[in-house]
């Protein structure tokens, strides 16, 4: 096939690097770098790329630390005329290998990790300041690559235990990237702060959005986000300063101490949007509530949230009206009655999405594209159940399926499941959302086995699963409820009064106490040494646990279980010994 289409993206990028070449394009906190740097690196480093052997439509991985060097990277993949596919250096070595075998990637640009990847893929290992240089010979010049023109490839949870890749056209996410830059109000004097891994797709709006407008994209690094140090980057005389986030990482940031400047857009998206953490956050110039799945680019629906109606008190936000050309179809669950026809002025279904911004579908899974994109590919059916309203605003309500969002990643409950039973080598087992009051969503499992340890089953797990996904809670129950057909009753699931799980109070007691000493949010993944945790550290926060329970905590207990949820658990269970004595 010949190579038709020029990535819209790169062209988005090379038109203000044309107008304004010595403004800042990116930034992060060990320098900062001029549209016309960035252009010649991503150039330079795309010759690399074609000299390795990169072909149009060949799809390149993108594993890199949060510097400037990793929306770079992406930049120079697209210019070398391949799709990019984002790892998480985060991610286990099973799930990274994993991920690049489904993408049949090419090659993996490695920038500012080290990090394993499979040896059987070629690899070129970056640092930022090494690929910001540009360095020596030929630059390349953009390439076009065979239509349709996927710009990259993101995996998302799977309900058959293996993870599935979107594919997404390049058209589509610059159509979708100009359009709701436009509607959210984004000009040249902005900044974009970027807290999104580079794995999760509405990143590709944090790196593009600025860059197709002129303004500045300012990479917050790991340590920034998870000690609170946002301030000062939001903090912008005479700039609009836009940030992208969830909102329970939202809900995590202002309980740890951060104050959002009044001129902040803030974006928020992934998860519903209640309106009690809006009201905190009412003085900013606009928040806005954006939905959209990965099939369908990025996002589907916005809403402006700001001001809240004083006659609207329902504690969900509307996910809002389409964008970009999308449409937002509704499929009734039933023939009628009231869960899928008209209720007092209200549509209740499956929300279908066309337009545009439709992926081109699931890379190797011809099966599984079929089964979702219905209507002769023109629809999406998102599993999604959501309400219009009469005003014609759309309301998330729920899903039809297994899938559900932590802090803003999509998990498919069935796909935890199948890892747990694989490493406890039985199928007696069974997974479900939770919800705790200061942390939020969290996944709690249930395994019908006395013979298995809470701590060592989960981390087990890690070596398979992303954190997000490795369940906080692993209780051991007689026997997991069956329904009359013989499935799981993940309704019926209780669990023991019993169990090697935290004690509440202790658990908020260390909540209170890691964030004050730590400076982190208190998420159940959260790990002690990621935040800077020392000594020092440890031995305050072992006081406070002492003080607070009457339990001798060592310092060296904390160090042992890093990991908060693990370290709750570990005094817990210390607490319930010493009650016993």
């Amino acid at each position: 096939m010949t190579p038709d289409e020029s990535d819209r993206l790169v062209a988005l990028f090379l038109k203000s690097a044309r107008d304004a070449p010595k403004r800042v394009a990116v930034r992060d906190p060990h320098g900062a770098w001029t549209y016309a740097e960035t252009a010649a690196a991503a150039a330079h480093l795309a010759a690399r790329l074609v000299a390795a052997g990169v072909e149009p439509g060949d799809r390149v991985g993108v594993m890199a630390a949060r510097r400037a060097g990793g929306p770079v990277a992406i930049l120079a993949a697209l210019w070398s005329g391949a799709a990019y596919v984002p790892v998480d250096q985060g991610w286990p070595a099973s799930r990274r290998a994993a991920v690049l075998a489904g993408a049949r990637a090419r090659l993996v640009l490695a920038v500012d990790t080290e990090q394993e990847t499979p040896d059987d893929v070629p690899r070129l290992d970056l640092t930022t300041p090494e690929l910001l240089r540009a360095g020596d010979g030929e630059p390349c010049a953009p390439r076009p690559r065979p239509h349709p023109g996927a710009a990259y490839v993101i995996f998302t949870s799977g309900s058959t235990g293996t993870p599935k890749g979107v594919e997404i056209r390049s058209a589509a996410a610059a159509s979708l990237v100009e359009s709701v830059a436009s509607l959210i109000g984004m000009e040249r004097d902005c900044a974009f702060i970027a807290l999104s891994s580079f794995a999760f797709d509405i990143s590709v709006f944090e790196i593009f959005a600025p860059w197709s407008v002129g303004g500045e994209l300012v990479v917050a690094t790991e340590l920034e986000i998870l000690s609170n140090q946002l301030g000062a980057l939001l903090t912008a005389p005479g700039r609009d300063v836009f940030v992208q986030t969830t909102p329970t990482v939202l809900e995590q940031l202002l309980q740890t101490g951060l104050e959002v400047p009044a001129g902040t857009v803030l974006l928020l998206a992934g998860e519903r949007l209640r309106r009690s953490l809006v009201a905190k956050v009412d003085h900013v110039r606009q928040v806005w509530n954006l939905y959209g799945p990965t099939e369908a680019t990025i996002y589907t629906t916005a809403h402006a949230a700001l001001p809240l109606p004083a006659d609207d008190t329902e504690p969900d936000l509307p996910i809002g009206s389409p964008v970009n050309g999308a449409t937002a179809d509704i499929r009734p669950l039933t023939d009628g009655g009231e869960d899928g026809g008209e209720d007092g002025g209200e549509v209740v279904g499956e929300l279908l999405i066309g337009g545009p911004g439709l992926a081109l579908g699931y890379v190797g899974r011809p099966d599984l594209t079929a089964e979702r994109f219905v209507a002769g590919g023109t629809r999406y059916a998102t599993g999604d159940v959501v309400r219009r309203r009469p005003d014609g605003l759309l309301v998330h309500a729920g899903r039809l399926d297994r899938q559900v969002k932590i802090r803003g990643n999509r998990v498919e409950l069935d796909e935890v499941e199948s890892a747990l039973s694989e490493v406890v080598g039985h199928g007696r087992v069974a997974v479900r959302m939770d919800t705790h009051r200061l942390v939020g969503p969290y996944l709690a499992a249930f395994v019908a086995d006395p013979r298995h340890d809470s701590v060592a089953l989960r981390r087990r797990l890690a070596d398979r699963l992303p954190a997000y996904m490795v369940p906080t809670r692993i209780y051991e129950v007689p026997e997991i409820p069956l329904t009359s057909s013989g499935k799981t009753d993940h309704r019926a699931l209780r669990a023991p009064e019993e169990t090697r799980a935290w004690d509440d109070a202790v658990f908020d007691t260390l909540s209170v106490l890691w964030e004050r000493h730590l400076g982190g949010p208190a998420a159940p993944d959260a790990n002690f040494y990621a935040l800077g945790g020392n000594r020092s550290a440890a031995r305050r926060i072992a006081t406070g646990l002492t003080q607070a329970h009457g339990t001798d905590v060592d310092a060296a207990l904390i160090e042992q279980h890093p990991v908060l949820s693990d370290l709750a658990v570990a005094v817990s269970e210390l607490s319930r010994v010493d009650a016993q004595r």
